[in-house]
């Protein structure tokens, strides 16, 4: 990986109730990395949905830990949040993408959040080494 000029980092429990101290965190450093305010909203999103899958299926029987960090290329002009769990082995860039030609009632449950992430960034990946799950998106800053 290349290396990174800033970075932050946030370990916590992977729980809904992290949620809120867990977007804060990627505010306050969305700020500090002066990220243009164009992607903030962009940042949320993304973000809310790739925790709570997190949240809601890494860890099947207990709660473990989620660590996010946000941090700067240095060899390029990108902002990037890297996502980490310890739980069950998932690649949600696995997932088939939405038919969004159906209805809503025709359509299967799930998939749109991640086919959202993958339309709202501009690179998103996923990485399995060492029983560590490891999601990236970044948004290009030039």
């Amino acid at each position: 990986m290349a290396e990174n000029s800033q970075n932050a980092t946030m370990r916590i429990a992977a729980e809904l109730a992290s949620l809120e101290p867990l977007q804060e965190f990627v505010r306050e450093q969305a700020h500090a990395l002066a990220l243009p305010e164009e992607y903030h909203l962009k940042l949320e999103l993304v973000m809310e949905e790739l925790v709570v899958n997190v949240f809601s299926y890494a860890y099947p029987d207990h709660i473990g830990d989620i660590e996010v960090e946000c941090y700067l290329r240095q060899d390029q002009p990108k902002f990037c949040v890297t996502i980490r769990d310890w739980g069950a082995a998932f690649n949600p860039l696995d997932q088939a993408p939405p038919d969004t030609q159906l209805s809503c009632e025709e359509r299967q449950i799930g998939g749109l959040g991640i086919f959202l992430a993958k339309e709202m960034t501009d690179s998103l990946s996923y990485q399995y080494t060492g029983a560590t799950n490891e999601v990236t998106f970044c948004f290009n800053l030039s």
